[in-house]
């Protein structure tokens, strides 16, 4: 590991109980399920923010938080972000679930669109490739240049607002984590800074805990907790999707 994630792990207060050595060895994620990860986790801090700065909510919250995380995962890690948005709208679509007429969910087709005609349309140039990747026409191209500065600016700016000043140490982030191998190797891995990036460059006004768990589930925000919960179950899906 590498000295900067040993002092975002530092930073974050881990604790967390390690498995065996050879349940350790066992596990493994691939890099797609890690990058889709990152996506998630951008997701969830969207979340957080909404709800700890008591941002206005004119829409779906979901599809608002996807559009955070895709603008906050472009403005944190621009060159690895293709990568990372291309994972999760990958995942989206494996899972292909359609929602009910009154749900806060969108269909996982028109999400994983979403995220990459977002993300394309912030930086046409450098993300050219998911053009051809998801078989965007012109019409298609046109539509995400023309949406995605609006979405981007917008957020930079709600962004900058609550951006830890630089040099300020981080004392409200935290992670957590239940005595599963996946705890361990989640610390252990790129993941495990990257969301330590992501979660420091927020000033907080109050303690912020990511966790993993062992539990039925997928992601979640909990306000009452201020607790961002990655269910381990939700990250074997991925891997089943992802992992090949």
């Amino acid at each position: 590991m590498s000295d900067n994630a040993r002092r975002v792990l530092t930073a974050l207060a881990v604790s967390f109980c390690a498995s065996s050595a050879n349940a350790q060895d066992e596990l493994t994620l691939s890099t797609r399920t890690l990058d889709a990860l990152v996506h998630v986790v951008a997701h969830e801090i969207g979340h957080a923010v909404l709800r700890e700065f008591d941002l206005p909510v004119l829409g779906p919250e979901e599809a608002i938080a996807d559009d955070f995380a895709t603008v906050y995962v472009q403005l944190m890690f621009p060159d690895r972000a293709e990568a990372i948005v291309s994972a999760r709208a990958d995942q989206d679509i494996a899972d292909n679930e359609e929602t009910e007429p009154f749900s806060e969910y969108i269909d996982d087709d028109w999400r994983a669109g979403r995220s990459v005609c977002v993300l394309y349309g912030l930086d046409p140039e450098r993300y050219a490739g998911l053009r051809d990747r998801y078989g965007m026409d012109e019409d298609d191209a046109s539509n995400c240049e023309d949406l995605a500065p609006e979405v981007g600016r917008s957020w930079r700016r709600i962004i900058e607002n609550y951006r830890m000043p630089k040099g300020v140490r981080v004392t409200e982030a935290y992670f957590a984590g239940d005595d599963i191998p996946l705890t361990t190797f989640i610390v252990n891995s790129q993941l495990s800074e990257d969301a330590g990036t992501m979660l420091r460059a927020i000033d907080w006004h109050s303690q912020i805990t990511l966790a993993v768990e062992a539990c039925e589930g997928s992601g979640g925000w909990s306000r009452n907790g201020r607790r961002i919960t990655i269910c381990d179950t939700y990250v074997e899906r991925f891997e089943r999707q992802l992992g090949q």
